[in-house]
C-alpha cells in the first residue's frame, strides 16, 4: 500500500511534463507559422513606409473654431498632464499656439486651464488680434472667460509692447482687455506714435478708438518741432494727434511757450483751440518778449497768428485779451484780439485800450478798433539797412489820455519813428484849461511830454478864464510851442481872429479886445501873455465887458467840449477809464457824427501855409505891433 503511494505523484508529475512539452511545440509552431506569414506579406509589399515627420495635432472636428468663449490648444510639440492634481491642466512646451475667436497667442511654454479658458503662457509671448494689434511679453497672465490678459517683461522681452499700425506702446507690465479692447499700465510707459512721444505713470490705449488717456507726469514730445507738452492729465488720438487738455498744461517751443487749463491741440498741424484763461509767451532772436492773454485763443503755429477772446457766457468772470510787448512797452487790451508773430503787429476790437508805458508819463489810448505793428524804415541811403519802429493806429470814435494832455479824434496814428501823434478828423486836444480843435491835429511827444501841436489845417484855440468869458483864437495855420507842460510860443497863420480878455494888474478882467490880421505870434510867461504880434494889419476894437454882448463873446465856430475830455480814475496801482471799459457817451458820438467844424482846404495851400518847412516856427515880419 505504501509503495502505490509512493508511485502516485511521479506520476503525475510524468504526464504534466508531457502536457507542458506539447503545449510549448504548439506555441512554436505558431510564432513559425506568424513569422512566415509576416515575412510572405512584406515579400509581396512594394515600398517602404516611412517614419512620422509631423507634429500631431489636437483636433475637435465638430468643433466651431472662433467661437469666442473656447480657447483652442492648436498646436504644441509635447504635451503633458500631471495626475493627481486638484484641478486639471496641460502643460505644453515648443512652438506652442492657442486661439480664441479671431485672437492667436504664440509662446515657449504654457500651464493650459482647458475647463476655465486659461492658461499661463512663458518665453517669447506674442499675442495677435487681425494684422494690425500686436502685443509681444515674456509672460502673459490670460483669462478666457473674461477676456482679461496681464503681460510682463522677463528674460526673453526685456519689456511689454503693443503695436497698432504706426503706434507702439512700451513699459513693463500692461494689463489688456480683449473684449474691450483696451491696454492699460500703472507703473510708468511711453506710447509713440508717427508724431509724438508720451510718457507718464498711467496710460490707457485703445486699438479701436484709437484713443489714448494719459495721468501723472505726462510729457508729449512733438519729434518735428521739438516742442514738448507737460500737464498731469491727457487725452490723445493716434489718428488725428489731436491732445485734449482738461487740466493745467504747459507746452514749451523753441519761440513760444502756452499755459492753459483746457482746450485742444493738433500737434500734427501745430493748431490748438484753447477755452480756459490762458497765455501765451512770444519769444523773438533778440529775446524780445510778447505776451498774449485771453479768455479763450485760438493759436495757429503755421500762420503765426493767434486770435484772444473774452468770455461772454454770464456764467463765467470774463476778463480782456490782453497783448504786451515788452520790448517796446506796449499793451494792447480789449474784447477780441490778434497777433501776428511774424510781423509782430496786433490788432484788437470790442472796447480796445492801447497803454503806451515808454515814457514816465503813460499813455492810454481807446477806440473802436486799435492796431499796432512794426514799420521798417531805412537808415542808409541805399535802402540796404533798416530799423524797426513801432506804429499805432486808433480808428473810430478815438481818445487818449496822458497826465498833461487828453485828446479825442475819429482816428489816432501814432509813429514812434517821428514820435508824432497825428489826429484825424474832427480832433480836440485838452491841456490844463486850455482846448485846441480843428481838422488836423500833430502833437509831437518829447520823452514825457508834448513839447509842439501843429493845425495844419484851420484850428481854433480856447482858453476857460472865468464865468463864460474864453480867450479865442483861430486861424488858417497854427502852430504851438510847449515848455514844461504849458504853452510857451504860438505862431498863427492866415484870417487870424483873436478875442482877449487882458488880466489887469490886480488880477482882474474888465475888457474884451477883438483883433484880425494876417500873422500872430504870442510868447507866454507861465499862464500870463508876454508878448504879443499881429501883422500886417491889424482890425478890430476893444470893449469893456459891461458893453459886451454874449453874441460878441465868441468867435463864430467856437464852441467848448469839455464834456467829451477823456478823463480816468485810479484803483490801486491800476489805471480805469470813467466811461467803464470805453463805452462811448451819445455826445460823443453825435460830435463824431456831425459835419467838420472846418472847411477842408487843398493840400497844396497847406503847404504854402506851412512854408514847405514842416512843423517849423513862422519867422517873424517886422510890422506894426
Amino acid at each position: 500500500m505504501s509503495e502505490r503511494r509512493k508511485r502516485i505523484p511521479s506520476f503525475i508529475l510524468l504526464v504534466l511534463s508531457a502536457i507542458v512539452f506539447a503545449g510549448s511545440l504548439s506555441l512554436i509552431n505558431r510564432a513559425n507559422a506568424q513569422s512566415q506569414n509576416i515575412k510572405q506579406a512584406r515579400e509581396k509589399e512594394s515600398f517602404t513606409r516611412p517614419d512620422p515627420k509631423k507634429t500631431i495635432k489636437p483636433t475637435i472636428p465638430d468643433a466651431n473654431r472662433f467661437q469666442q468663449d473656447k480657447v483652442f490648444l492648436e498646436n504644441a510639440d509635447s504635451l503633458y498632464r500631471p495626475v493627481n492634481e486638484s484641478e486639471e491642466f496641460q502643460i505644453v512646451k515648443g512652438s506652442v499656439k492657442f486661439r480664441q475667436g479671431g485672437m492667436w497667442l504664440f509662446c515657449d511654454s504654457a500651464y493650459y486651464f482647458p475647463q476655465r479658458n486659461s492658461m499661463d503662457a512663458f518665453g517669447h509671448v506674442e499675442m495677435r488680434q487681425g494684422d494690425t494689434l500686436f502685443v509681444y511679453a515674456d509672460k502673459v497672465y490670460y483669462d478666457g472667460l473674461s477676456r482679461h490678459a496681464i503681460l510682463t517683461h522677463g528674460p526673453s522681452r526685456s519689456n511689454v509692447q503693443l503695436k497698432n499700425r504706426s503706434v507702439t506702446l512700451t513699459t513693463d507690465s500692461l494689463d489688456y482687455d480683449l473684449a474691450g479692447e483696451r491696454g492699460w499700465y500703472t507703473l510708468g510707459g511711453t506710447l509713440e506714435d508717427d508724431v509724438n512721444t508720451l510718457t507718464s505713470q498711467y496710460g490707457e490705449y485703445s486699438p479701436a478708438t484709437k484713443i489714448a488717456d494719459f495721468r501723472y507726469d505726462v510729457v508729449l514730445v512733438n519729434r518735428k518741432d521739438g516742442y514738448k507738452m507737460f500737464t498731469e492729465e491727457l487725452r490723445y488720438n493716434t489718428a488725428t494727434h489731436i491732445a485734449d487738455i482738461n487740466t493745467l498744461t504747459r507746452i514749451e517751443g523753441a519761440t513760444d511757450t502756452i499755459v492753459t487749463s483746457a482746450g485742444n491741440y493738433n500737434t500734427a498741424t501745430d493748431y490748438a483751440v484753447l477755452t480756459s484763461r490762458s497765455l501765451i509767451t512770444h519769444r523773438d532772436s533778440a529775446a524780445n518778449v510778447t505776451t498774449l492773454e485771453g479768455d479763450s485763443i485760438i493759436y495757429d503755429k503755421a500762420t503765426r497768428i493767434s486770435r484772444a477772446y473774452m468770455f461772454r457766457d454770464s456764467s463765467k468772470l470774463p476778463a480782456p485779451m490782453v497783448i504786451n510787448d515788452t520790448a517796446r512797452k506796449v499793451t494792447l487790451i480789449g474784447g477780441y484780439g490778434e497777433y501776428n508773430d511774424s510781423t509782430r503787429s496786433a490788432f484788437s476790437t470790442d472796447y480796445p485800450l492801447l497803454i503806451e508805458y515808454s515814457r514816465p508819463d503813460t499813455l492810454f489810448l481807446r477806440a473802436d478798433t486799435v492796431l499796432s505793428f512794426i514799420e521798417k524804415v531805412p537808415v542808409d541811403t541805399v535802402g540796404l539797412e533798416t530799423k524797426d519802429f513801432n506804429v499805432a493806429r486808433a480808428i473810430g470814435r478815438a481818445r487818449f489820455f496822458s497826465q498833461d494832455i487828453q485828446g479825442i479824434a475819429d482816428t489816432l496814428l501814432f509813429k514812434e519813428q517821428d514820435s508824432i501823434l497825428y489826429m484825424i478828423k474832427k480832433p480836440v486836444v485838452w491841456s490844463g484849461e486850455r482846448q485846441v480843435y480843428g481838422n488836423l491835429i500833430n502833437v509831437h511827444l518829447n520823452d514825457s511830454t508834448a513839447d509842439w501841436a501843429e493845425l495844419p489845417e484851420s484850428g481854433m484855440l480856447a482858453e476857460h478864464v472865468a464865468e463864460n468869458f474864453y480867450n479865442q483864437l483861430t486861424g488858417t495855420y497854427m502852430m504851438a510851442y510847449f515848455s514844461n507842460q504849458a504853452l510857451d510860443s504860438l505862431d498863427v497863420k492866415g484870417n487870424v481872429i483873436a478875442k482877449l480878455l487882458p488880466q489887469e494888474q490886480d488880477s482882474s478882467y474888465n475888457k474884451l479886445v477883438h483883433a484880425e490880421s494876417s500873422y500872430l505870434h504870442m510868447e507866454m510867461d507861465g499862464k500870463d501873455v508876454k508878448f504879443l504880434k499881429m501883422w500886417p494889419e491889424v482890425t478890430g476894437n476893444v470893449k469893456p465887458l459891461f458893453e459886451v454882448k454874449t453874441a460878441d463873446q465868441f468867435i463864430e465856430g467856437f464852441v467848448w467840449l469839455e464834456s467829451l475830455r477823456p478823463v480816468r480814475d485810479w484803483y490801486g496801482s491800476r489805471a480805469r477809464w470813467l466811461d467803464d471799459l470805453g463805452e462811448v457817451s451819445d455826445e460823443m458820438d453825435e460830435y463824431f457824427k456831425a459835419p467838420p467844424l472846418f472847411k477842408t482846404m487843398p493840400k497844396s495851400a497847406r503847404d504854402v501855409l506851412r512854408n514847405k518847412t514842416g512843423a517849423q516856427p513862422v519867422a517873424t515880419p517886422q510890422s506894426n505891433e
